[in-house]
């Protein structure tokens, strides 16, 4: 909202997604009782880059029918206060060294379960080491900064970390798992804290659990080469962990646990890499014999292949080890050792309450890389098997992340009654899926068998939780009535996200994946216009231009209202992907081979699933513009400019592209100018500039386009006049103005003010923003006129300005000037009153107005904004 004096900001939507981390989600249960959970239901949170997101179902309407339908969106984000390793971050560029949040965790807490004053404590584990915690107090969240490795030369991924509540609910116990081994943390209620090494071998998960004895439990996995074994720890509140013994027989790295228990035993479940998972019986008893003392052995490696071997031996049904706690032994049994899953088991989880829908106090859900979820229950002849299949692969074999499910790196299950089931993709989708219960009367036939259950209730699959999984590398709106916002990125995908009418507000989902490459996408413009809707350009390494067109699908649910009316261009259905090729063809006989054969759970949406956004989708591609030799970095257009009317009747009707590509030397430090509808280009700009050109914006009439970039220069590019032309002169453009060292660094941003197609800021690495003036000499030369300069009013770790990565007026005029909006480096927004003067010696200056929160602004460098 935008007052005379004020502005307010609120975020509509946070598309984004998970980490591909098998850690990286955790789901919050619904307890609306507690004071510190304002959620009726049960909330996902997931990590993204160094951001947490929480999201809450809401009911969109859909367009065009009376059909409602539950989406997640996310409506809360977390931004961590720690910085980065700078040390390591420099050593390392590649885009695996990044700093990340690698796991997440949900603090247990075994004296307080059931409370009315139960917390909700989460912990974070960075891939620098760092560990922070977030504590939700009255539907606020607070940070915790635990541990901090910034200081240090090279910092251990976390790969999993665990805690407890101590009974004062403000203690806090930690262990952080990572290839140095397991550390035990302890953090009082104020800044005191110990910690040391319980296993130095590497170690992949951990698990606090309260059994059913009162005995709190410290399970921890190890990551060694073979012959992995389940650590177990008695834990108190008041002493150090006591060693238990350890439980073998997993072949390859422990890579999940999870915990049920009946009325009187309790269970677990774990699964690793080796494809297998075994399920553990825990029986408590009272006894009279003194407790035993067991070697901490955690960390040897030399007696891991005996110690396998001795357990295997074991007779069945013959405990494999006891853990005495004070009367009580507790003797741990293997259950069972299920077989299913081809690939290596990333998670398990125990529905919380089975009985009513398969008849049985036990059933498991697992996740794997074979790419399904599978429901295991116990068959009558007491062997555990699969009794149902979850999943909605599909996609293209073969293909990209973004249109082929590689796998499932997690699920979860709704952790109160068990109403719906999440499974987390390699690539950062969250498949939601929801049970069938149609046949609710006939499950509740006691004749049947689990199977017969199961085969009457199955998973639906419903729109997920979607997003780019890599850094967005540009953005536009759709040129024409800005109906939609188009998103690339190094991910390999193109997107569009439409808003809907939701019971929260507005929701925005993904509706459309037009384009899934096999390069980073580092450029996208809309060519949409009256006469030719949902058109688009894209950029990319492979050096190629590349023109796509909506298919008859996507058109109708990107724009409902035309869908009756009638439409000159002629649409395709679908397009598809060749087997070997980059390009969309409209056809199917060139087509890559789809997978069908995994599709276990049938939708339940009307919403395009991840399994359509990454195949169904897809745009055909109308053309291609070569030109450039090397691979493009920045696309504008002439629509682009126009976001707001221009009421000027020399305003250019031809749509006109402009390009510019990655400079290794003077010649290809080039612009070139196309006409997308002739497919040819009209004129290339050389002469400007001497390196890689990352900034270009058309004045709103088309007169006037803006360069700069590497080489500090900033170029004014004027459109010759129709006299010009007709006199036998072939180019459109000519340089009419240059400055050299427009600023200090380079410059990364250029932006014509929307309705002021004489004025233009830029924004440089420097810290600096400039607004500048296209003014006509008195030799009757075209010049450019610096008006303002200014800087961000966030600073930088050294002290300094914040270096701006990107500038956008807005089309909306404030009373006395325009609204600048700026994208920093360190991800956030700051938004600006600059005065339009039509010179120097104005008594007016550019006025801060509002700064984004950091809690809804990004994580990383802003590389684009839109209006």
């Amino acid at each position: 909202m935008v007052g005379e004096n004020s502005i307010s900001c609120q975020m509509l939507h946070h598309g984004a997604a998970a980490s591909s981390s098998s850690k990286a989600v955790v789901l919050i249960p619904s307890t609306e009782s507690l004071s510190s959970s304002p959620a009726k239901e049960s909330e996902i949170v997931y990590s993204s880059d160094s951001i947490l997101n929480i999201a809450r179902p809401a009911t969109i309407q859909l367009s065009g029918n009376d059909n409602k339908e539950t989406i997640w969106n996310v409506y809360e984000t977390l931004r961590t206060s720690t910085k980065a390793n700078m040390t390591s971050s420099n050593a390392v560029s590649t885009v695996t060294a990044r700093r990340e949040i690698t796991c997440v965790s949900l603090v247990h807490t075994p004296k307080l379960d059931g409370a009315v004053n139960d917390p909700t404590v989460l912990l974070c584990g960075f891939s620098d080491g760092t560990l922070t915690s977030w504590l939700r107090s009255s539907n606020a969240w607070k940070e915790r900064i635990l541990v901090n490795d910034c200081d240090k030369e090279y910092g251990r991924s976390i790969t999993d970390v665990g805690g407890m509540l101590l009974e004062d609910g403000t203690s806090v116990i930690a262990v952080s798992c990572s290839s140095g081994g397991a550390d035990y943390h302890e953090f009082g209620n104020n800044s005191s804290s110990s910690k040391f090494s319980l296993v130095q071998i590497p170690t992949n998960v951990v698990k606090f659990q309260t059994l059913q004895s009162k005995t709190t439990l410290l399970l921890i996995g190890t990551a060694a080469p073979r012959y992995n074994k389940i650590h177990i720890y008695r834990s108190g509140s008041q002493q150090r962990p006591t060693y238990c013994g350890s439980l073998a027989g997993h072949e390859d790295w422990i890579t999940c646990f999870d915990w049920s228990h009946t009325t009187a035993l309790d269970y677990l479940a774990s699964g690793s890499q080796d494809g297998r998972i075994r399920l553990w019986k825990f029986e408590a008893k009272h006894t009279e014999s003194p407790p035993r003392v067991q070697p901490d052995l955690a960390g040897d490696l030399s007696d891991g292949e005996s110690r396998a071997e001795e357990q295997d031996d074991l007779e069945e049904g013959e405990s494999r080890l006891e853990i005495f706690h004070d009367t009580r032994v507790t003797s741990v049994y293997l259950e069972a050792l299920l077989i299913g899953h081809e690939e290596p088991v990333t998670s398990v989880s125990w529905h919380p309450c089975p009985k009513s829908i398969y008849g049985q106090d036990l059933i498991l859900i697992s996740s794997s890389m074979d790419r399904t979820i599978l429901v295991w229950g116990e068959h009558e002849s007491g062997i555990w098997t699969p009794i149902s299949r979850v999943g909605s692969a599909g996609g293209i074999l073969g293909g990209s992340v973004g249109s082929s499910l590689l796998g499932f790196l997690n699920t979860q299950i709704e952790p109160v009654n068990g109403t719906w089931l999440l499974g987390h993709g390699y690539g950062g989708a969250l498949h939601i899926f929801y049970p069938d219960l149609s046949q609710g009367e006939s499950v509740m036939d006691g004749t049947l068998s689990v199977e017969e259950r199961a085969s009457l209730v199955p998973w639906k699959a419903m729109s997920c939780v979607t997003g780019h999984f890599d850094g967005i590398t540009d953005l536009c709106w759709e040129a024409e009535f800005g109906s939609y916002l188009i998103t690339v990125s190094n991910d390999q995908t193109c997107r569009i996200w439409a808003p809907s009418q939701a019971d929260c507000g507005e929701a925005w989902i993904e509706i459309a994946r037009p384009l899934v490459h096999g390069y980073g996408i580092n450029a996208v413009t809309s060519l949409s216009t009256s006469d030719h809707r949902h058109m688009l350009i894209s950029g990319s390494d492979e050096k190629e231009i590349r023109a796509f067109d909506a298919t008859a699908a996507s058109s109708n649910m990107v724009s409902p209202e035309d869908s009756n009316e009638e439409d000159s261009v002629q649409r395709v259905e679908r397009a598809f992907i060749p087997s070997l090729g980059l390009s969309n063809k409209a056809t199917a006989a060139d087509g890559a081979e789809e997978d069908t054969s995994m599709g276990f759970s049938k939708s339940g949406s009307k919403l395009p699933l991840e399994r359509d956004l990454g195949s169904v989708s897809l745009w055909p591609e109308v053309g291609k513009l070569y030109g450039h030799t090397s691979e493009v970095a920045r696309l504008t257009s002439t629509l682009e400019a126009r976001s707001c009317k221009v009421n000027d009747s020399s305003v250019h009707a031809d749509v006109l592209v402009a390009s510019s590509a990655k400079a290794r030397d003077v010649e290809t430090a080039c612009i070139r100018i196309w006409d997308v509808k002739e497919n040819r280009c009209l004129q290339v700009l050389a002469g400007g500039h001497k390196s890689t050109v990352v900034a270009l914006s058309f004045s709103p009439d088309g007169q006037y386009l803006v360069s700069s970039g590497k080489d500090r220069r900033l170029c004014l590019w004027e459109k010759k006049s129709q006299d010009s032309q007709e006199s036998g002169s072939q180019d459109l453009f000519s340089l009419c103005a240059a400055i050299d060292s427009s600023h200090k660094r380079i410059v990364w941003g250029a932006h014509f003010c929307p309705y002021k197609s004489s004025t233009f800021a830029t924004c440089s690495r420097d810290g600096s923003v400039k607004i500048w003036n296209t003014c006509t000499s008195d030799t009757g030369n075209t010049e450019i006129e610096e008006v303002f300069q200014f800087n961000p009013t966030t600073l930088s770790a050294n002290n300094k300005p914040e270096s701006v990565t990107t500038v956008a007026f807005a089309p909306c005029q404030l009373k006395g000037g325009a609204l600048l909006a700026l994208g920093l480096e360190n991800g956030l927004i700051e938004l600006w009153k600059v005065p339009i003067v039509e010179g120097r010696g104005s008594e007016l200056l550019p006025e801060f107005l509002h700064s984004i929160p950091p809690q809804q602004c990004h994580a990383s460098t802003v590389k684009k904004i839109a209006w």
